[in-house]
């Protein structure tokens, strides 16, 4: 576990070098035409690959079929680095994370072949799967706990966090929300399938929908609480005024206005202190794309809107 630990810290490191490498480094970085689209390519794949597991319900199982999952895309991220990128101490780093996962994979999949044996065991006092701490004697009865369900945070006390929903799920009491930083669970800014306890809080939400939405920890399960509506939707952080953000030049890669998401190849944006590079930006206005494909020669100003690298204004032909 320990060793996984390490991995995830090592792979955060070298997403974090790839995304602020400086116009020189990104030179290095995407010497070949078609690296844009291959790393494009990765992000895709390892976003669908845990969107679209199937989990078992049995623990050990779940856990192995998921590091088995994170590791084979570890391994494709670093095959295309040593495909695309130039600066050693990457490469090198890259070939580390091929070798260390490809043993650790192998020793996962011989587990799962063990374990689909009848009559295995770990340890010959080992107890069966799902018998972690909380399914052992001793704790609450599922019916004392229905009786007094958790409660999360009285609502004033949690923030609001914005997002865009991208799957309502109703019958299942899910909705799938690409969303900012979320404070009071430390979580980071990503797309995130959440519960909701009251099957009410989803009526009338839809796919595309701009929200704002309270989440907190309810009998365990990370959940959508409250959606804000009305005048509170309206109250959300705006980004700095735009005479105050720098014009930056680009070029347009891709649109994808049912997103609200558009690629750019650009300069350096002083107020973000972002170099020049390739990156996929929000807009929180659908209307900012209006006209705008790909190829096209721009001027833009971006700054942070609710968590998130945005696009607020867009001139073309300049």
């Amino acid at each position: 576990m320990k060793r996984f630990a390490v991995t995830l810290t090592a792979f955060g490191a070298l997403s974090a070098a790839l995304a602020i490498a400086g116009p020189d480094r990104l030179a290095q970085a995407q010497p070949a035409k078609g690296a844009p689209a291959a790393y494009e390519r990765v992000r895709e794949v390892m976003d669908d690959r845990f969107k679209d597991m199937k989990l078992t319900g049995d623990p050990d199982r779940d856990f192995a079929a998921l590091v088995i999952a994170h590791h084979e895309d570890l391994i494709f991220l670093a095959r295309t680095q040593l495909e695309h990128g130039a600066d050693e101490q990457l490469r090198r780093m890259a070939q580390q994370f091929i070798n260390e996962q490809q043993v650790q994979i192998s020793a996962l999949k011989e587990w799962q072949v063990r374990n689909r044996q009848e009559d295995y065991r770990a340890k010959v006092d080992q107890p069966p799967h799902g018998s972690g701490p909380l399914d052992q004697k001793g704790t609450p009865a599922p019916q004392a706990q229905a009786a007094a369900p958790a409660q999360p945070a009285v609502a004033s006390q949690l923030p609001m966090v914005s997002g865009t929903v991208e799957k309502v799920d109703a019958g299942a009491g899910k909705i799938t929300i690409d969303h900012g930083p979320i404070p009071n669970l430390d979580m980071d800014a990503m797309t995130m399938v959440f519960r909701v306890q009251d099957p009410a809080l989803l009526q009338g939400v839809k796919a595309g929908d701009k929200v704002q939405f309270q989440a907190d920890r309810v009998n365990g399960q990370i959940s959508v609480v409250r959606f804000a509506t009305g005048a509170a939707q309206s109250a959300a952080p705006q980004p700095a005024a735009a005479a105050n953000l720098p014009m930056v030049t680009g070029t347009v890669e891709k649109v994808d206005a049912t997103q609200g998401k558009v690629t750019i190849d650009h300069g350096p944006i002083p107020n973000l202190n972002m170099d020049a590079m390739t990156m996929v930006f929000r807009t929180q206005d659908p209307a900012v794309l209006k006209g705008v494909k790909a190829g096209d020669r721009i001027r833009f100003q971006a700054d942070r809107v609710n968590g998130q690298i945005s696009v607020v204004r867009i001139q073309k032909g300049r």
